[in-house]
């Protein structure tokens, strides 16, 4: 009664541990193990190291400056081989399926092996991802009409401007936010504050009637997407790591606050 108990379960998992599905689920979660499985094990350590390179070189990209068609040439190709080692891994699947036996277990310890390597691994995408995610927010108020309206799903991305690599204790500043960029940066209070930049890092700042006069001259870039600034400021100097962040109130201006690049949380978008 045991065994015919048994029947159901065990030939499901069995089928699905020759499955062209396992074999992929492994090769995404870890590039290369899916070939692995199959015991093409040079293969599958060749797509393992490519990958692992490529993400190197996309973190490296933050911090080196590279004409757009260099850094689609560098990324790009990998990306092509990882695709294309899918394809190679659905032949293997077909041609050895009936020759190479692959049982549950097996399945089970590379695949536990596969989620720990994303989860736990620095430099694997999934790591990397939650290390940056963007902060979520809902915006209270109307304050930052006509670009964002109250109840707004906004988000904060955080690798606009800070990348967290796993070495260091915190992200490092890879580009500084441009003026009248909307960003989310902690305050001094240790809230959270959302406002447009109008001052970069040891710039003498002043407004009047709503242009940013910049050193002594007035700035007249446009604000982005219809954003208006009204109101006066009285001349400010940002600090050699800061940022002067307006703060505004249905387009007047609140307060201007000083914000060190590391309080900086990230560029605000909306989300939805």
């Amino acid at each position: 009664m045991s065994f015919l108990c048994t029947i159901p379960y065990h030939l499901p998992t069995m089928k699905f541990a020759k499955s062209m599905t396992a074999a992929w689920l492994l090769n995404l979660l870890l590039p290369g193990s899916g070939h692995w499985y199959w015991k093409e094990y040079a293969f599958g350590l060749f797509v393992f190291l490519i990958t692992l390179l490529t993400m190197v070189l996309f973190v490296a990209s933050f911090f080196v400056p590279l004409p757009a068609p260099v850094k689609v040439l560098v990324l790009g190709l990998p990306l092509v081989f990882y695709a294309f080692t899918f394809v190679d891994l659905a032949r293997t699947v077909r041609t050895k399926r009936r020759s190479v036996s692959r049982s549950q277990r097996v399945l089970l310890i590379v695949l536990v092996v596969a989620v720990v390597y994303q989860l736990c691994v620095p430099i694997s995408p999934l790591n990397f991802a939650l290390r940056n995610r963007p902060e979520i927010f809902t915006l209270e108020d109307n304050r930052l009409s006509p670009l964002f309206a109250g109840g707004d799903l906004l988000k904060a991305s955080r690798v606009s401007y800070l990348v967290n690599i796993f070495a260091l204790d915190r992200p490092l500043l890879h580009t500084l936010p441009e003026r009248y960029d909307v960003v989310r940066f902690k305050d001094a209070s240790g809230g959270r504050g959302t406002g447009i930049v109008v001052g970069l890092p040891s710039e003498n700042i002043e407004i009047i009637e709503g242009v940013v006069v910049v050193n002594g001259l007035p700035d007249f870039d446009t604000v982005p997407d219809g954003m208006f600034l009204a109101g006066d400021w009285p001349l400010t100097r940002a600090r050699q790591f800061s940022i002067l962040v307006a703060t505004l109130k249905l387009g007047s201006i609140g307060r201007v606050e000083d914000v060190p690049l590391t309080d900086l949380i990230g560029k605000v978008e909306k989300l939805l």
